[in-house]
């Protein structure tokens, strides 16, 4: 084999792989950020765009231990949040610069089949930022109304 071929392939697989390492915090399911709550180091995809905060977690099958996602919206709101499409139960935690305001804890699927009986989670004023946990995170890491996030976008 030529040297010169030898080392342009040599060139791609280096080059594919800085590629890859510097796109670690990006996922099939896009940006993903590290966020500590009372100490505990959780991995979120992060919803930054309507479209995403639309579909947020819907539709996938299972959610890691300290995985989740992190809802951005560009000024305080009230969002709705739905488990519509959901296949497993949720924490989620509502943040208004980095301080938790309200905690919802294990709310379930949505029975597709039951959708007149949907129920609708806001916070109890404007937040900036959504978390969506593993149901039971909120318990088992005494995740608590009041207390600081460090989320590092």
């Amino acid at each position: 084999m030529n040297k010169y071929l030898l080392a342009f392939i040599i060139f791609i697989i280096i080059l594919t792989t800085g590629l890859l390492v510097l796109n670690a915090k990006n996922s099939f399911f896009g940006k993903k950020t590290d966020v500590k709550i009372n100490g505990i180091a959780f991995t979120l995809d992060v919803a930054d765009t309507e479209k995403k905060r639309e579909n947020g977690l819907s539709g996938r099958a299972t959610l890691g231990e300290k995985q989740g996602m992190l809802f951005v919206f560009d000024s305080p709101a009230t969002p709705s949040f739905w488990m519509k499409g959901m296949k497993f139960p949720l924490d989620i935690l509502f943040i208004k610069d980095n301080k938790i305001v309200t905690i919802y804890e294990n709310i379930p699927a949505l029975d597709e089949k039951k959708t007149s009986q949907a129920v609708f989670y806001q916070p109890t004023s404007p937040v900036n930022r959504v978390i969506e946990l593993k149901a039971g995170s909120v318990k088992k890491h005494d995740i608590k109304e009041g207390q600081t996030v460090s989320i590092s976008l």
